[in-house]
């Protein structure tokens, strides 16, 4: 007996050692067995390319829904990163900011005096055309009552506060107050400075001590609180969600479905190889073979193995935005759901049908409401119409 090893390579990278058993008969080496490690080998590759070509087609179908959770989570989590920072850590103490770190901080502040409304926000019903005043400005100083540089800014409060605000100078009650700062536009700022200037203000000391900054007091701390930290984490959900949908794609995860349909029927990786490479092309996502149709769900390859197909028939439905779709529905033996082959129009759907109907006698084809209530109720009979009538062992193991 004689032992021979050969080195193969797979790549540049990878070798293995793969054994072939041979025998002395009449002084001639012969072999004894085929090499069925290699001839697995091969099988293996070609299995492999047949999930290769799969799983990038599931790639580009999960594409567009993974840009666009990316995109969202990056545009919430953008938006309320920083409010969520200071709902965190805290808003930040206004009377001990200078004026030069004035920004768009989140602040809190317990206001002691103002110097009076300049502008109010007023919305106006577009159905009754009535006016309400929702907000009013308010100067204010910034610092406290020991500081040596202040500046005038503004303060926007809603329409309650409007008695406080006003009678503050008079009681000397203080108001809390909690918001963000942000950046007058031009046309409220144009009256602050009109305001200061009637006040006494001159040119010179209104470009100097004069920031064109509001607080903007929130109603409600709690809820707003909560709205950002929750669209903060809405956003870190997205995300995740997009990473996650991301990997599972690159590392196969959604032909695990398909693995499962294959092995329904008890054929190995290789043999569905061949078939799905000699399968005819319905339309993009769909292609016929002998022991199986393979089609895209969502993103998901999967096969319809036609040894244990029961019935099928056509959906279709219409849409008011996007027109009539077309689609397939097949239930499977052993399956508590159907599968749903979408097709671009209703010749290839009517196409794949009939080809069912000649090619597999043992597929009921075609919709009735005696059929669903029969497959419903009473799944024996069901079977029974053709089933179990027919002989399926050429098209997988039964």
């Amino acid at each position: 007996m004689i032992i021979i090893y050969f080195l193969f390579s797979d790549d540049f990278f990878t070798k293995r050692f793969v054994s072939v058993r041979c025998e002395t008969i009449n002084g001639l080496t012969q072999n004894r067995r085929p090499c069925m490690a290699l001839r697995n080998k091969a099988a293996q590759k070609r299995g492999i390319k047949m999930y290769n070509a799969l799983k990038k087609r599931s790639i580009q179908k999960s594409l567009l829904l993974t840009v666009i959770f990316g995109l969202a989570g990056i545009a919430l989590t953008g938006i309320f990163a920083l409010g969520a920072w200071y709902v965190i850590a805290g808003y930040a103490s206004f009377v001990d900011l200078k004026p030069d770190q004035i920004s768009n901080q989140w602040v809190a502040l317990n206001l002691k005096d103002n110097w009076g409304s300049f502008a109010e926000v007023v919305e106006t019903d577009s159905e009754t055309q009535e006016s309400k005043t929702v907000s009013l400005y308010y100067a204010i100083l910034t610092g406290n009552d020991y500081s040596l540089d202040f500046r005038y800014m503004a303060v926007c409060v809603p329409v309650e506060y409007r008695e406080r605000m006003d009678q503050m100078m008079n009681n000397g009650d203080s108001i809390f107050l909690s918001g963000r700062i942000l950046k007058m536009d031009e046309d409220t700022y144009g009256y602050f400075k009109d305001y200061l200037l009637y006040g006494g203000l001159t040119e010179d000391q209104l470009e100097q001590s004069v920031l064109p900054y509001y607080i903007m007091v929130f109603s409600n701390e709690d809820m707003v609180n909560a709205f950002i930290v929750t669209g903060f984490l809405i956003g870190i959900f997205f995300i995740l969600a997009a990473a996650f949908r991301l990997v599972k794609a690159l590392c196969g995860g959604y032909t695990l479905k398909l693995k499962g349909d294959i092995d329904t029927i008890g054929v190995r990786v290789p043999v569905a190889d061949s078939d799905w490479h000699s399968a005819m092309e319905v339309c993009k996502d769909v292609k016929v073979g002998r022991l199986f149709t393979f089609y895209m769900d969502g993103c998901r390859p999967r096969a319809v193995p036609h040894s244990k197909a029961l019935w099928v028939y056509q959906n279709t439905a219409a849409h008011r935005r996007s027109g009539t779709s077309y689609s397939v529905t097949a239930w499977i033996d052993g399956r508590n759901d159907a599968a749903k082959l979408r097709f671009p129009n209703e010749a290839t759907a009517q196409a794949l049908l009939k080809r069912y109907d000649s090619q597999f006698p043992w597929i009921v084809v075609g919709y009735s409401a005696e059929l669903r209530n029969t497959f419903q109720n009473d799944r024996a009979k069901f079977k029974q119409l053709r089933y179990n009538n027919a002989n399926r062992t050429y098209y997988g193991n039964i």
